[in-house]
């Protein structure tokens, strides 16, 4: 007898193959038959008649670390159909910690602050997510950002000999405590003070593991070809699969994923193991102190808020911004300061000025009575550095580009949130409930970019091969029963940059290790999920 038994589906296995008609029967948490399993006695069936069956969707890219610790039903990843997602990326994670003093690089601690940190590594922070109990598996890379505050602080400088072998030991630690990998963000302070000799090294460590390196690269307008390139050098110095996270150029550089993706080609070819990934949104959303030149997040917040306070250092960042833009480093959307676009960067979420957000900094100026460049930077100061922000600054043929490549993967970039309390504050990036719906239904069912079978595929097989996730990301006897049960003709999104906090239509069912985390259209609260520990956890 079956625990579940999913009748009559459209099977799409994972692979990119055809889907093909059959059953699915789950016993014990595992694909225990697939196929025409005839007659057979089940405790639950389930009528999948004109819907596709498909695995769980992995989500190689989110920033759950902490919000999932504040409420661990993963509503939000539920809802489109997730069922593993992979935090630690941009080179944030929850650990490891000094001194109780967290590391939030792009994230938004607003939506945290209820959180007390007390915990200091991932064999801590794991046994906390546990505590918690999990929607969806969750499965870590160690932050970058994370190792080099911890032992070289937010100085622009390279570290000495003592601190990288510091640094080595925290990613060291890490992986025994079973991250998948290592991550960096260069974009945001202090990663961008970190040179390719720094990554390489840690890389090396990584590759000692088997682990992966992905980096938010440290530019993505005029320098993102030298950006994609630096990952490839950590990736080949260090032997490592290596894997470049939203490769999607702002302006003046849209358009040129056709070039950066020849670029990965020649290299595959040459033996190095690199891959890349898109966020299916023209819009994406980041702290910020994004806006800002690395230089002036040197330091730390207090650094900074000092540096907005003074009038001298104001009026440079101010000049540094306007003249350079992303030429001196930093986020793509500096881009939009420098071209004065304020139209098209929002505020997305402010604990002091709540009112304001989700209003563009064009509309934010008026109603403050001065420049938009000067209402960012009272903001940053009103709100000690934390505001979240949201941008138009990417285009949907890089995203299409990506998606349709052999090494592109498709990501969330979100948070895993809740309908209700702090987790609902504010206008953040629809992304985090319908990221996956939305691709699902623009860029498949509407443009036809991408067969259905190829979509998923981009969502579990593909995904659960580069970052190594044993028995996930297929319909395979014998694999761990997650799984994706929708209807392709409803399948949607219904958050908007209006109501971001809608959940999507069209996902029927989700199984978690075999129990029910979504009955048709509805969530349960069966916190099935696991921590997904690497092979060098000991």
């Amino acid at each position: 007898m079956y625990d579940v038994l999913i009748r009559s589906g459209r099977l799409i296995d994972g692979t990119g193959s055809p889907w093909f008609a059959g059953d699915v029967g789950v016993k014990d948490g595992r694909i225990a038959g697939i196929g025409e399993l005839g007659e057979t006695d089940a405790l639950r069936t389930i009528d999948a008649r004109n819907l596709f069956v498909a695995p769980g969707l992995i989500d190689i890219h989110t920033h759950s670390d902490l919000t999932l610790l504040i409420d661990g039903r993963a509503c939000s990843s539920l809802a489109q159909g997730i069922t593993t997602q992979i935090v630690g990326n941009c080179g944030v994670s929850a650990a490891p910690v000094r001194n109780g003093e967290m590391y939030y690089g792009p994230l938004a601690p607003s939506m945290t602050r209820e959180l007390k940190c007390d915990w200091s590594t991932f064999g801590e922070y794991f046994r906390r997510l546990e505590e918690e109990g999990l929607g969806t598996h969750v499965a870590a890379l160690v932050g970058h950002g994370n190792v080099r505050a911890a032992a070289v602080g937010y100085d622009d400088r390279v570290a000495t000999s003592a601190e990288m072998e510091e640094m080595k030991g925290l990613v060291e630690q890490a992986l025994e405590e079973g991250v998948l990998g290592l991550s960096s963000g260069l974009a945001y302070a202090p990663g961008p003070y970190a040179p390719l000799e720094e990554l390489v090294e840690l890389g090396r460590v990584v590759g000692r593991f088997g682990g992966v390196y992905t980096s938010h690269i440290r530019n993505q307008t005029e320098g993102i070809d030298a950006a994609v390139e630096e990952v490839i050098a950590v990736g080949e110095g260090a032997g490592i699969t290596a894997h470049v996270s939203h490769m999607q150029p702002g302006s003046p550089m849209l358009g040129s994923t056709r070039e950066l993706l020849k670029k990965i080609e020649g290299k595959r070819r040459q033996g190095v193991d690199i891959s890349c990934d898109a966020i299916p949104y023209t819009i994406g959303s980041t702290t910020l102190k994004s806006l800002l030149p690395p230089w002036a997040c040197e330091g730390g917040d207090e650094a900074l808020l000092e540096r907005l306070r003074n009038p001298e250092g104001r009026e440079e960042i101010k000049w540094d911004s306007m003249t350079y833009g992303a030429e001196s480093g930093g986020s793509r959307k500096r881009n939009l300061v420098k071209e004065e676009k304020w139209e098209l960067i929002w505020l997305g979420s402010a604990e002091n000025n709540a009112d304001l957000a989700g209003k563009s900094f064009a509309e934010i100026g008026k109603i403050r009575g001065q420049d938009p460049h000067d209402a960012v930077l009272d903001l940053l100061l009103e709100e000690s550095a934390r505001p979240w922000m949201l941008a138009e600054d990417v285009s949907e043929e890089d995203f299409g580009n990506i998606a349709r490549h052999p090494v592109g993967g498709v990501i969330s970039d979100g948070f895993s949130l809740a309908p209700e309390g702090v987790l609902a504050e504010g206008k953040h990036h629809p992304r985090s409930y319908g990221a996956f719906p939305h691709f699902l239904r623009r860029f498949v069912r509407e443009k036809g970019w991408l067969s259905w079978e190829e979509a998923i595929y981009k969502l579990t097989g593909y995904a659960a091969s580069r970052f190594r996730l044993k028995d996930r990301g297929l319909l395979r006897e014998g694999g761990w029963a997650d799984v994706l049960i929708f209807d392709p003709e409803r399948i949607a999104e219904r958050a908007d940059f209006d109501e971001p906090y809608r959940y999507p239509e069209g996902v029927e069912w989700v199984l978690v290790s075999g129990e029910v985390a979504v009955a048709e259209g509805e969530l349960q609260d069966r916190r099935a999920g696991k921590v997904l520990r690497g092979e060098n956890w000991r």
